[in-house]
């Protein structure tokens, strides 16, 4: 291989598929220069759920080795070190405050237009993906476990606001992407028909040709990554081959037909899985993944639930609650898990990454902070491991974290939302 088909980032195309492999250390050293130290990128995912949370069980205290989390967090034990437990920001109350306008203003900071005329704000995501979308195939990806809602709300604002966090403009929200299998076609940018077959069988030579060139930990790094990519498009397959409710004992590498998951659980752990590879291939450092709508009609039955999401919310203290919550953190620990299980230079992929979960009410009809998780530490940005509790700071701006984490990535605002200084971490 010479040294003009050599980067950081190896894209392998074939029969209309695309593999970009994970960074690699000696690829230099191939191309005949000295090794380089070359700094991994950082990335930010956000994982937005509404209606609140259940209170009672979201907490934690203490920090490193004495942190002590709640019940809600109870899926976050093993990988505590790399979470910080925030306590205590909040919007502006009439950003988020009520069903109807939460989604769209927690990332934005702004207070959604009530009436027919659409607008809110750029989120950050967006202003990200604008800063830094060039460096990767894609600019950032959006996804969403439930669909969006049309209509007005009683309040008089539009659902759009309720249905999507991110937005590239005021009046133009991103359009999230539904079904699993057609977020991984615009991963590896797939073509339809042409891509009944696993990805990396198009690329089997190419994967050969650049394991025979790099180290021994590089070519551990490239199993590890393709086997990854093998595991979801086997779990696609026995999505398919079972009528989307489970697993199948027939395990096929083949893309499944267009179709959206029949059980809620099973849609969360594949998009969680998309946005992990998208990271580790580096095809995006943006994502966000909206699990439910503000006003959300999840079921839950798998946890012996019958109602919907936003019913049981309005009994936020009740023990169904209680489930639906440690529920959405789950699937946050389930991603964090999986970013933590890929090395990537001296770490891993989550030591290079943010990933938040938060959520726009602290229960049904009050938004006086925000519940709020953040994982990984960006590269050595953010120390993990902490409670932060700011009840008693002189500044509670959600905006300000925000502000914050752009710094960190490289992007310095004067201003975002209702802040213009960022916050002390």
């Amino acid at each position: 291989m010479s040294a003009q088909h050599l980067s950081r980032r190896v894209v392998l195309k074939g029969l209309g598929a695309t593999v970009a492999l994970p960074w690699l250390e000696s690829l230099n050293a191939v191309s005949g220069n000295q090794p380089a130290r070359a700094t991994p990128p950082k990335r930010f995912a956000f994982m937005f759920f509404g209606d609140g949370i259940h209170p009672a069980e979201w907490w934690s205290r203490g920090n490193g080795a004495n942190l002590e989390l709640g019940p809600a967090f109870a899926s976050l034990n093993r990988i505590k070190n790399k979470v910080n437990f925030v306590h205590g920001l909040r919007h502006p109350g009439n950003v988020c405050d009520g069903h109807a306008k939460g989604a769209a203003g927690i990332l934005s900071g702004i207070h959604p237009n009530n009436g027919r005329e659409i607008r809110a704000a750029a989120s950050l995501d967006q202003v990200l993906a604008r800063r830094i979308g060039e460096s990767t195939s894609l600019p950032s990806l959006v996804l969403a476990c439930e669909r969006p809602v049309s209509g007005f709300h009683e309040s008089g604002y539009s659902m759009m606001y309720a249905s999507h966090v991110s937005w590239s403009s005021p009046a133009t929200p991103v359009p999230a992407e539904l079904y699993p299998s057609l977020a991984f076609d615009t991963l590896f940018e797939s073509r339809g028909s042409r891509m009944q077959a696993s990805v990396l069988d198009h690329v089997r030579e190419q994967l050969n040709d650049v394991s025979r060139n790099v180290n021994n930990s590089d070519r551990a790094r490239i199993d590890e990554y393709t086997n990854s990519i093998r595991e979801v498009e086997r779990r696609l397959a026995r999505l398919q081959a079972n009528g989307g409710t489970g697993p199948s004992p027939a395990i096929r590498a083949q893309r499944p037909a267009n179709g959206l998951p029949a059980m809620l659980n099973v849609h969360a752990r594949l998009m969680c899985d998309i946005i992990a590879l998208a990271f580790q291939t580096d095809r995006t450092r943006i994502a966000t993944m909206l699990l439910t709508n503000n006003l959300s009609g999840q079921v839950y039955p798998f946890l012996g639930l019958r109602d919907d999401h936003h019913s049981f919310s309005h009994n936020c203290h009740g023990r169904e609650f209680a489930a639906i919550s440690r529920f959405w953190v789950e699937q946050f620990a389930y991603l964090l898990s999986r970013l933590e299980a890929t090395r990537e230079g001296d770490g891993t992929v989550l030591d290079n990454c943010c990933i938040m979960l938060a959520n726009e009410q602290w229960t049904f009809h009050n938004a006086e902070k925000v519940p709020l998780l953040v994982g990984g530490g960006l590269g050595g940005a953010f120390r993990t491991g902490r409670t932060l509790d700011f009840h008693q700071s002189r500044n509670r701006k959600f905006s300000s974290l925000l502000m914050s984490l752009a710094d960190r990535m490289g992007l310095r605002l004067d201003r975002f939302g209702d802040s213009t200084e960022q916050l002390d971490l």
